[in-house]
C-alpha cells in the first residue's frame, strides 16, 4: 500500500462519519510538497463533544485498513500517531472548528468538507513575525553550551561533548531558518525544502564530531565560526541586544582550556 491508497481508504472508512465536519490533508500533503518519504497528516474538525469518541473509532478504523505496529497519543493536543506494518506513517489531529482561524488554504487539502469550511479560509499563509525574544534566548544558549566544552573535556566526557554538539548544530539550523523566515516551515524531516542551497552547503561544511576530544572540539569551534557572525548580524537587524560580556567571558574560558586552539569567530 502506498500513501495515496492509504488516504483513499481513510476517506472511505472514516471520512463518512457524520460527526466529522471536515477532514483535511495537512503537512506536506496539504501543501503539495509531499514525496515518497512523507508521512500522512490529517486534520479532522469536529464538535468538542465528539472528540473522544472519534479518537476511539479512529483507532478501530485504521486497524481495519492496515495492521498498526505503533500507536501513540500526544499529551498536549488530540494528535494520534500511527505506523503501519509496512512503515507508512499517519497522524490524525482532531480539533475544534476555531483551529482553522490560524490556517490558510495553501496548507490544507480538503478530503471531506460538509460545512464548506475550506472556502472560508484565507488563501495564503502570512509571513510569520520573527521572535526577537527567542533569538536572544537561542544566542545565549549557544554561547552557554559552547562554554561547557572545557567541562566535558576536564571530565573526559567525550560522548557528552557530542550531545552538546547536537544542540549547537540545531541552533545553527534554527538560525538559518530564521534568516529565511519561511511562511510554511515544514517538518523536521523536510529541511532541504526549507533552507536554500547556499544554507544547506553551510550546514554540510561543518564537520560532524567523532568520539574523540580533538574531533569534538574542532566541530564545536567550527559551528561557532559559522553561527556567531550570522547571529550577530541577525540580532542587529532585529534590534536584539548582543550578550557582549557573556561572549567575551566564554571566549576567555575556552582559550584557557584550549591553549593550542584559535578561539576566533
Amino acid at each position: 500500500m502506498d500513501q495515496k491508497t492509504l488516504i483513499a481508504r481513510v476517506v472511505d472508512s472514516f471520512g463518512g462519519d457524520p460527526r466529522i465536519t471536515a477532514l483535511f490533508l495537512s503537512g506536506s500533503f496539504g501543501t503539495g510538497t509531499a514525496d515518497a518519504f512523507s508521512d500522512v497528516d490529517l486534520l479532522a474538525i469536529a464538535d468538542p463533544a465528539e472528540h473522544e469518541g472519534l479518537a476511539t473509532d479512529w483507532r478501530k478504523a485504521l486497524g481495519a485498513i492496515a495492521p498498526i505496529v505503533h500507536y501513540n497519543r500526544l499529551p498536549h493536543a488530540l494528535v494520534l500517531n500511527a505506523i503501519t506494518d509496512d512503515w507508512l506513517r499517519i497522524d490524525l489531529h482532531i480539533a475544534n472548528p476555531d483551529h482553522l482561524a490560524h490556517t490558510a488554504q495553501d496548507s490544507l487539502k480538503p478530503l471531506v468538507d460538509r460545512g464548506n469550511l475550506y472556502a472560508t479560509l484565507r488563501r495564503e499563509t502570512p509571513e510569520p513575525a520573527r521572535n526577537p525574544g527567542r533569538l536572544g534566548w537561542m544566542v545565549g544558549e549557544f554561547i552557554r553550551i559552547l562554554g561547557l566544552t572545557p567541562v566535558a573535556i576536564g571530565r573526559g566526557e567525550v560522548e557528552l561533548m557530542t550531545v552538546g554538539n547536537t544542540f549547537l548544530r540545531r541552533f545553527l539550523t534554527d538560525l538559518l531558518t530564521i534568516e529565511i523566515n519561511p511562511r510554511i516551515p515544514g517538518g523536521m524531516l523536510h529541511l532541504s525544502r526549507v533552507l536554500d542551497a547556499e544554507r544547506m552547503v553551510v550546514l554540510a561544511s561543518v564537520p560532524l564530531p567523532q568520539l574523540n576530544a580533538d574531533s569534538a572540539i574542532a566541530s564545536n569551534l567550527a559551528l561557532a565560526r559559522v553561527f556567531m557572525p550570522r547571529a550577530k548580524a541577525l540580532c542587529a537587524s532585529l534590534g536584539v541586544e548582543w550578550p557582549t560580556a557573556f561572549e567575551a567571558a566564554t571566549r576567555r574560558n575556552l582559550q584557557r582550556a584550549l591553549p593550542g586552539q584559535s578561539i576566533e569567530w
